[in-house]
């Protein structure tokens, strides 16, 4: 029997924003599959508006949505203070696969970067280490 590559996200909180319906539910399938808490926005703006009530542990957003991009969505997110969620762990997700789209992901202030259509394992094995955390086959024994 082969070993389960899903990592287990239990405890982590997770946005994840996409104008597009069917990413939104495939991306909060794949992420509550691991035992992540997923919240779904379909835009930038109404997740702002939201870490103002709470925060989440972790973000994934699309780069391209129409009104207020994932680009600009994160760099509002770094303007923040600690406290209100400047240093949560962002993941930018795109159908465009370019150089020059990755670089502008990552000076935009995004940790990490993953193309359309995505692998759903690599994707929750990235909010895994982005999170912080290690599967229990990977700590010591004691």
């Amino acid at each position: 029997m082969s070993p389960n590559p899903w990592p287990n996200l239990k405890g982590i909180h997770v946005f994840v924003i996409d104008d597009n319906e069917d990413s939104r539910r495939l991306l909060e399938q794949a992420l509550t599959y691991c035992g992540a808490l997923v919240t779904v926005f379909q835009s930038a703006v109404a997740a702002l508006e939201a870490m103002g009530e709470y925060l989440p542990t972790l973000v994934v957003s699309d780069i391209s949505m129409p009104g207020m991009t994932g680009l600009e969505f994160v760099r509002h997110l770094r303007a923040r203070r600690p406290e209100q969620g400047g240093l949560i762990p962002a993941i930018a997700i795109t159908a465009y696969y370019e150089d020059f789209a990755a670089l502008s992901a990552r000076a935009a202030g995004f940790d990490a970067y993953l193309t359309k259509p995505m692998n759903f394992v690599t994707s929750c094995i990235v909010v895994e280490h982005l999170a912080g955390l290690k599967r229990p086959e990977d700590q010591p024994a004691a």
